[in-house]
């Protein structure tokens, strides 16, 4: 139309109004399919509404049922679903008096053919006091559903119903719409009342509060409340659809509260489909001479009911009506596998029944494992790792001591179990294990090692081993050599050396004396620059202390290639 700056001329104000009545022609011509659509929605909604009470009503009778035959255990948690019940209802009454209202308001009267006789009838709504009899267009409904409206697409008729004439305002209390969310409010408030000891008790389909509601406005999606989402340009085919759905929300959140209740009577109880024996060893591994223990029980059992067992043609009396099990201690003389098969009997109304039941454990001689991490050598001077375990105790409650040296928990374990020992000597070394059980410290046994002294070091060249052969520049790159462990497994210190001497075959010059060090010095590194292919490099006298104590004296000659 006109720019906003400038006055419309006649002939835009003619364009303009045209355009509007274009849209309202629009909005008048429904088409015919469209409206039965809503028809037809309806109508089904109604039907459908009807066997979700029934679903409803049939969850209150199961309820009811209960708490005749379980009073004390249906207890407040009846009283709140029959409260929660008289709400909804509640609720429902009204929503559905604004419904046939507002078809009885823009109606007065319905014409329609008695399917049965093919009689014409005719229903007058509005009474004498100008007031809609809310019965009859409620029986009408019912028996012909809304079929029957003529003003099904009235223009703004039910806009104005619900939302007033004037501009909408939200604060005006008089308004249907208006009312109709201050009702569901109030309803939601009274059931979280009612609910208090619940937590997060939901409304799906009944949220109203707040202005996050989608609007078209001119084309355009805005934000706004509640009525004016559900109620604005509609026609009144449409609020009655919408109505009718408002009263299935409402029977859906009293369905799945009162659901919610009877769940919650039965929250304590033991839920099963299937009941079978159930054993718990105390121990599967037991020692000669000790006994084995175990209890035997059934997955799910009635607290009140006691239990008799047989286990191996002998009957056992336990305490069931305290602990739904038996307890078992049987003597254990003989070694190896023990089985043992027996029934358990359950008392119900109809009598007692059995379940069966069967097992096995072992029966070992007492006995302990010890074993060293590297090899069955103890090694002297240096930390020897190792491991304790004995068969059905834990690793906390196993204890470890030696002949000789000293033992000590390895810091790097978690889970216990795992040991160093180091001695100085070199002699045979016996460790006994304890452990501890039942609050009595046993010996499970002794082991014997030899110790030995560790093995004696190796010079390395680069990758070379000892007496090797090389080129002059790979070993004055290389700078040296390193003093190393051959084959052996366990982790020691860095081997210093303390000396040795250097020298060259044919170079005319004296032996060359190195301290506190295995790098060549600069002039080492001439010589052997210089080195021709063929001769020798002698190293000697390497002096390298081994963590035992003992001094080594290596030597090596290095050929140039």
């Amino acid at each position: 139309m006109g720019a906003t700056n400038c006055p419309e001329t006649p002939r835009q104000k003619m364009i303009s109004m045209m355009y509007l009545v274009y849209l309202a022609l629009l909005a008048l011509n429904v088409s015919a399919m469209l409206l039965n659509s809503f028809i037809t929605v309806s109508d089904t909604m109604d039907k459908s509404n009807r066997a979700v009470l029934e679903k409803v009503e049939d969850t209150y009778t199961k309820f009811a049922n209960f708490a005749v035959t379980n009073p004390e255990k249906a207890g407040d948690h009846y009283k709140k679903a029959l409260e929660v019940k008289r709400l909804s209802e509640e609720l429902r009454d009204y929503i559905d008096s604004i419904k046939y209202d507002f078809i009885g308001q823009l109606e007065k009267t319905a014409e329609y053919e008695d399917t049965a006789t093919h009689e014409k009838i005719k229903v007058e709504f509005i009474g004498e006091d100008g007031i809609v009899d809310i019965q009859k267009v409620k029986d009408v409904v019912g028996a012909v559903g809304v079929g029957f409206m003529k003003q099904l697409s009235a223009d703004a008729a039910a806009q104005n119903h619900f939302l007033g004439n004037g501009e909408f305002n939200v604060e005006n209390e008089d308004l249907r719409s208006v009312q109709i969310r201050k009702h569901i409010e109030q309803y939601k408030a009274d059931v979280k009342a009612v609910l208090s000891d619940f937590q997060n008790i939901e409304f799906p389909g009944l949220e109203v509060e707040g202005e996050n509601f989608t609007l078209n406005v001119h084309g355009h999606a805005e934000k706004g409340v509640w009525e004016r989402h559900v109620f604005e340009s509609n026609i009144p085919v449409a609020d009655v659809v919408l109505l009718t759905r408002m009263t299935t929300d409402i029977m859906n959140c009293e369905f799945d509260l009162a659901n919610m209740l009877y769940k919650a009577v039965n929250a304590d109880d033991f839920k099963f489909d299937q009941v079978r024996a159930r054993v718990i060893p105390k121990a599967t591994t037991v020692m000669q001479g000790d006994n084995y223990e175990a209890d035997i029980f059934v997955a799910a059992y009635d607290s009140k009911a006691d239990l008799r067992v047989k286990i191996n043609g002998k009957e056992i009396v336990g305490d069931a009506a305290d602990s739904g099990s038996v307890h078992w201690v049987v003597g254990t003389a003989g070694l190896g596998a023990q089985k043992y098969s027996g029934e358990i009997y359950v008392k119900k109304e109809s009598g007692e029944v059995a379940y069966p039941f069967s097992g096995e454990y072992f029966v070992t001689m007492p006995n302990a494992v010890v074993s060293l991490t590297n090899m069955n050598v103890i090694y002297a001077g240096i930390d020897n790792p190792f491991s304790v375990s004995v068969p059905g105790v834990n690793n906390k409650d196993v204890f470890v001591t030696s002949s000789a040296g000293t033992i000590r928990p390895d810091p790097e374990a978690k889970d216990g179990g795992s040991y160093i020992i180091n001695i100085t000597k070199i002699a045979p070394i016996t460790m006994t294990v304890e452990a501890n059980i039942d609050g009595n410290r046993k010996k499970m046994g002794e082991f014997k090692y030899r110790c030995k002294s560790i093995p004696v070091p190796i010079l390395k060249f680069g990758k070379n081993e000892g007496n090797c052969s090389m080129k002059p520049e790979e070993l004055e790159a290389i700078g040296g050599f390193k003093v190393a462990m051959k084959d052996f497994e366990f982790k020691i210190p860095p081997l210093k050396v303390t000396s040795f001497a250097f020298n060259i075959q044919g170079s005319g010059k004296s032996e060359i004396v190195a301290k506190n060090t295995d790098r060549f010095d600069p002039e080492m590194k001439s010589m052997i620059k210089k080195a021709r292919r063929g001769q020798k490099v002698y190293i000697d006298d390497v002096k390298v202390k081994t963590p035992d104590g003992r001094v080594h004296t290596l030597n090596a000659v290095v050929k140039m290639q």
